[in-house]
């Protein structure tokens, strides 16, 4: 793995990290009141997020070398963590209004699609230099 490669990757990590920090604060202060256990939450992303981070980048690694299989396993990785956090949060509210449904849902989809786009664009980056 090239040094600009652990340098993305560790650049991904801290800002999938603090992303995550900054879920915690927003489920806190929004979504507390609607019986979610925010240590319960803070403990899903703290376990989801870094697997998550490595596991978006092993997808991209391993797209960019022509390894489907190998890259579908990390995209179903890739899938299950960065669900599990917003799922655990819709699954155990309690009353939630359907305004907040709407925004954990668009915010899923939104960042979703942005990290694929993303991805798909390094894959095509490191497909090409390693020719």
């Amino acid at each position: 793995m090239t040094s600009r490669q652990n340098s993305l990757e560790r650049a991904w990590f801290i800002a999938v990290v603090a992303w995550s920090i900054i879920r915690v604060i927003f489920a806190d202060v929004f979504f507390a009141k609607y019986g979610i256990n925010i240590w319960i939450f803070a403990g899903v992303e703290a376990v989801s997020a870094p697997v998550f981070a490595h596991s978006t980048a092993k997808m991209v690694l391993t797209l960019s070398q022509h390894k489907i299989r190998e890259s579908i396993f990390w995209g179903v990785v890739t899938l299950i963590t960065f669900a599990a956090p917003d799922i655990y949060l819709l699954t155990t509210g309690k009353h939630l209004p359907w305004l907040a449904y709407l925004i954990v849902i668009g915010i899923m989809v939104i960042a979703g699609t942005i990290s694929i786009i993303r991805m798909r664009s390094k894959a095509e980056e490191l497909s090409r230099a390693s020719r």
